[in-house]
């Protein structure tokens, strides 16, 4: 089949066929593709598992309180040395234009911290003295709320609750908000506005999330490109993978818009992130393969597409192989609990899906199509030898022939003495870490750190059922917690059958602390609900939740990834000894990446605290695509071998795939290090992570590890196979 579609797709007239098909697909469908990241959704509450506690208690506001759930913003206000009697009458007055503002949608109350609420639903007035909201004003708060007005009289907290769940809604809220009040940056003896809490959070992760295709796409077709250049030193050739990849990318970016708008699943920012540098990454590493073996063959055959042909058919089954090790393990993700998790799954295995088709029918085509001139100004002509740089892989082949027990014991060693890192112990990024910025909510949420109870800024909810001796009870055990600053009973739900506490917690509720004072919160109300519902939720349990899930989710997805990884190899080599040494060697090379880098990012960046699904993500791809060298390796050795031997056979193999493949490990390791241009702290450490494992792959892996337990294990490698003609064509370059 592989050498129908090779032979199809560099056909003399096929070819224009083929090209044409891809042309007239994205013209199609390409005016999509720029909308994908408009349709994502970033709010956490999207992608929470159906099981956990805080996403019960999002159904039960959406679905039964009057309220329904509450996203509020909150406008820190701030001078130094005290406000000032016109910075009350100004934080009055635009409390008030809160509530006119027809850009605030969605409004249920606006409460002012000198005059408690200034308005309910849809803007309409209240009287100051007839409320009792959270954070209401000072003078008039019920006995146990806590001041919205800092002690010393510098800060003072305006709070707009309302019932947006929509991201747009709630950054044109913000956007809003942001215009009406002071800058945050006024200067020092000025009166300062930070607009954060859950609005302002929401508001700033999606602006920076909006910002993350342009700019990969950016930095990744440049890095591509360079690299490309100096690898091949031919302008057309460095275009012609960025070219096929970039239609597939279109293609699939349109294709996963037309899903999420239809409504089969949500994606976020950092999905569609990873979907680029992964398409890119791999797709321009699949294309070099093809590309490598395309100019080598140019140098046996006079005819471009008979060349072609051969070149296809030789790297389709290894470049297959690689990419179904990657399809493979993306769609083990569709049996995470974790929404986002989920939704990233077939995202990623669609676009490597894609990916491989182009590869496999558009890159051939166009070189075929392009012939011999695609190389120039370095032509290759029939009967001209390929120039080998030095000789350097055969020296290394040879260097570690003759070492190959100590090469074997010392990589082992370094790969381990890394992994030691990982017994670094690193917390939780809380949100204000999140960013390699400062944004605007985190600056506010400092404030209020310093100045008030960090806990104000979110409010973590509390639903238990609507008996008076129940809500007592619980508020009061609530507030005995060493966890807890303030809690209120807040409102009854429709039925009358549930009521809402709000609980205020005594850190900053994106901290570990936070976090981890969650089950014992649970505990609290649990018992002193006396059996009935008894629920926490709000954005620290969901933080909560989500690390209990990632958590969980990785004892399942990690085993079933090297599980299927290790049955492709052997179906692919018909072997079982040389698959277990190559997943292996991935996956220690993976513990030595990770384990260096939480050593640096905790020593030497100063950011002692990481994400939760770094481990588990940076396995995704490192062991996913860290075996795709290998199986180019080891295929290419198996072919040579059939026909020199084990020894010349490993050297041969070295020898001929050794500049293919530290190209494709550079450009893979290029792409994935342009998440570190962004500014999300998260995204900057997977790439971090994931780059130095594909290098730590490249040049110590497939260059000296593997090639020593080859050599050591000799025929040995191929059982319970054996190396014969019979395994001729199932090489990859």
């Amino acid at each position: 089949m592989l050498r129908r579609i090779s032979e199809f797709s560099a056909g003399r007239r096929s070819k224009w066929l083929v090209i044409a098909a891809w042309v007239i697909l994205v013209a199609a469908v390409g005016g999509y593709a720029g909308k994908l990241q408009a349709s994502t959704t970033n709010e956490n509450e999207e992608y929470l598992p159906a099981s956990a506690d805080s996403t019960a208690v999002i159904n039960l506001l959406e679905d039964r309180f009057p309220e329904g759930r509450e996203v509020d913003a909150i406008v820190v206000y701030q001078r130094q040395g005290g406000l000032t009697a016109a910075d009350k009458r100004e934080i009055q007055a635009e409390a008030a234009e809160f509530c006119a503002s027809p850009e605030i949608k969605d409004k249920l109350t606006v409460v002012s911290p000198f005059a408690g609420p200034v308005c309910g639903v849809d803007g309409e007035p209240v009287a100051a003295e007839g409320a009792a909201a959270p954070g209401g004003g000072a003078e008039a708060a019920p006995p146990g709320a806590l001041s919205p007005v800092s002690e010393d009289g510098s800060t003072a907290l305006t709070f707009v609750r309302t019932s947006a769940t929509e991201s747009e809604v709630i950054q044109e809220t913000v956007g809003a908000l942001r215009e009406i009040t002071p800058p945050p940056d006024a200067g020092e003896g000025e009166l300062n506005a930070y607009v954060s809490g859950p609005a302002g959070f929401i508001t700033d992760a999606t602006e920076a999330f909006e910002e993350i295709d342009g700019t990969l796409l950016t930095v990744t077709i440049a890095l591509v490109l360079i690299l490309l250049l100096l690898i091949y030193r031919s302008p057309v050739i460095a275009f012609v993978p960025l070219f096929v990849v970039g239609i597939a990318y279109t293609i699939v970016a349109a294709g996963i818009y037309g899903i999420v708008e239809a409504g089969v699943f949500d994606v976020n920012g950092q999905t569609t992130g990873i979907l680029i540098v992964l398409m890119f990454g791999a797709g321009t590493d699949y294309c070099l393969l093809i590309v490598s073996r395309y100019r080598e063959e140019l140098r046996r055959y006079e005819d471009k597409h008979e060349a072609m042909a051969h070149a296809t058919e030789r790297t389709a089954p290894a470049i297959v192989s690689a990419g179904a090790t990657v399809f493979a393990a993306m769609l083990v993700l569709l049996l995470a609990d974790l929404k986002s998790t989920q939704s990233m799954g077939p995202v990623l295995a669609i676009g490597i899906a894609v990916t491989l088709l182009a590869g496999l029918t558009l890159l051939p085509a166009v070189l075929a199509a392009l012939g011999r001139r695609a190389f120039w100004p370095a032509v290759p002509r029939v009967g001209s030898e390929q120039r080998q740089p030095l000789g350097v892989w055969r020296r290394v082949g040879n260097l570690v022939h003759e070492r190959a027990p100590i090469a074997t014991v010392v990589c082992i060693g370094v790969l381990a003495l890394g992994a030691l890192g990982n017994l670094t112990e690193r917390g939780t990024l809380d949100f204000g870490e999140g960013f390699r910025n400062d944004p605007e909510s985190s600056q506010g949420q400092e404030v209020i750190d310093e100045q008030l109870s960090a806990g104000q800024v979110a409010v973590t909810n509390v639903i238990v059922d609507d008996s008076g001796a129940t809500v007592e009870e619980v508020t009061a055990a609530l507030n005995d917690s060493d966890d807890v600053d303030s809690a209120q009973p807040v409102s009854v739900s429709d039925d009358g059958e549930l009521a809402r506490i709000d609980v205020t917690l005594a850190q900053d509720p994106f901290t570990d602390a936070a976090s981890d004072s969650i089950p014992g919160l649970r505990e609290t109300v649990e018992e002193s609900a006396g059996g009935g519902t008894a629920l926490v939720g709000g954005l620290t349990a969901e933080n909560h939740d989500t690390e209990q899930t990632l958590a969980s989710d990785a004892k399942l997805i990690v085993p079933l990834i090297l599980i299927l990884i290790l049955l492709i190899l052997i179906a692919l080599l018909r072997a079982v000894v040389a698959p277990l040494y190559l997943v292996a060697t991935v996956v220690l090379s993976f513990a030595f990446a990770l384990g260096v880098s939480q050593w640096l990012f905790t020593n030497v960046f100063d950011q002692p605290d990481g994400e939760p699904g770094l481990a588990t993500f940076s396995f995704l791809f490192l062991v996913a695509l860290g075996v795709d060298y290998n199986i180019f390796l080891i295929s290419r050795i198996r072919e040579e071998s059939a026909k020199l031997g084990n020894k010349e056979g490993v050297i041969a193999g070295l020898e001929k795939t050794g500049g293919v493949i530290t190209s494709a490990g550079l450009i893979l390791a290029g792409t994935f290090s342009a998440l570190m241009a962004l500014p999300l702290e998260t995204l900057f450490q997977l790439g971090f992570t994931v780059a130095l494992g594909l290098l730590v792959d490249t040049f110590l892996v497939r260059a000296i590890l593997v090639p020593s337990i080859a050599f050591q294990l000799g025929d040995r490698n191929w059982w319970p196979g054996r190396t014969d003609q019979s395994m001729l064509g199932h090489g990859g370059e």
